[in-house]
């Protein structure tokens, strides 16, 4: 029930602030909700209880990887069907589930920018319990991409319109590609083939680092290889806080987990997302980075964040989005 009025405060809130402007340009609504928030729409609270909504949360719900304090991949709100109002459907990440015996198997049905913009649709519609879980289970993978690809839209679209454009030029001279990076960053370090920006507060720093290698073969893209890159690259550029202490990467207690994207802006990519740690010191956080070919170059960018004793899951969230709003520079 919480859950429920939580949301439908959120949902509120952003009908009244967008409504008018969006009705009269003809445009579809913006899409509300939290932060890496899925909506699930059930036909009955026994459906949300049982093994479908354990599947769901079973799923959804697991620990994000190489944060240092637990925080799962994404929230979770519910409703039955009967409540599923125009007001709901403007959430930006829906899985509804129907359970419908005259149908002969499973069918998942999926749907973008259905009622608001931007915004991913689930509708999956089975003949039993079983069946359902089963294609969802099929197919969690691909829709946790989907919804992922959700909240990296909506933060850039809020990024955009207050872009540095100076820091923006500044990389694509370098690097020959873009990145949608928002004002308050600034450049603590331009050296050849790498960039380090900035953004400090009172208790937190968030950073991103740009570097490149000259590139020689695919051997480059194994995690050893990724993990000593960056050992070269960031021992050498980032300083700690204490005399003879420098950026390093935490490989003992949470190895880097490193998987190829196949959605990111360059193509081909890894992935790389664990925790970084300060040699010689006792700083650390946690990290992401991609790193793809860039003509006769490996480039690599990544973000990283500090804050100690605070949830770190939205802002690698932001940091994350910034790596995705990459663009080359068209010749």
């Amino acid at each position: 029930m919480k859950s429920y009025l939580k949301i439908a405060a959120v949902i509120l809130i952003a009908a009244v602030m967008t409504s008018c402007t969006q009705t009269r340009s003809g445009r579809k609504d913006r899409s509300v909700g939290g932060t890496s928030e899925i909506l699930v729409v059930t036909q009955n609270d026994e459906q949300w209880k049982g093994r479908i909504g354990d599947s769901i949360r079973h799923f959804f719900l697991d620990y994000q990887y190489g944060l240092p304090q637990p925080e799962s991949r994404n929230d979770l709100a519910h409703i039955n069907a009967e409540g599923f109002s125009d007001l709901f459907q403007k959430h930006k990440n829906i899985i509804e589930v129907v359970i419908d015996p005259s149908k002969e198997k499973a069918v998942a049905e999926t749907a973008e920018d259905m009622w608001a913009a931007p915004q991913r649709y689930v509708k999956i519609t089975a003949p039993d319990l079983g069946s359902w879980v089963e294609l969802f289970d099929k197919q969690k993978e691909v829709y946790k991409q989907w919804f992922d690809k959700v909240e990296r839209e909506r933060i850039l679209n809020v990024f955009r319109p207050t872009k540095d454009e100076a820091i923006e030029n500044a990389i694509a001279k370098k690097f020959g590609f873009t990145l949608t990076v928002p004002q308050g960053f600034y450049i603590a370090k331009d050296e050849p083939d790498f960039m380090w920006l900035r953004k400090e507060q009172e208790r937190s720093s968030a950073d991103i680092v740009i570097y490149q290698t000259p590139y020689r073969d695919t051997m480059q893209f194994e995690t050893n290889s990724l993990i000593a890159m960056r050992n070269m690259m960031l021992g050498q550029y980032i300083p700690g806080p204490s005399e003879g202490s420098y950026m390093g990467t935490e490989t003992e207690f949470v190895p880097p987990l490193v998987t190829q994207v196949k959605d990111f802006p360059a193509g081909f990519a890894e992935e790389m997302r664990g925790m970084w740690k300060v040699e010689n010191d006792f700083m650390g956080g946690p990290f992401v980075s991609y790193t793809f070919v860039n003509a006769d170059k490996l480039a690599t960018v990544e973000g990283f964040y500090y804050e100690p004793n605070q949830k770190k899951r939205n802002m690698m969230l932001q940091l994350e989005s910034i790596a995705y709003s990459l663009k080359f520079v068209e010749e």
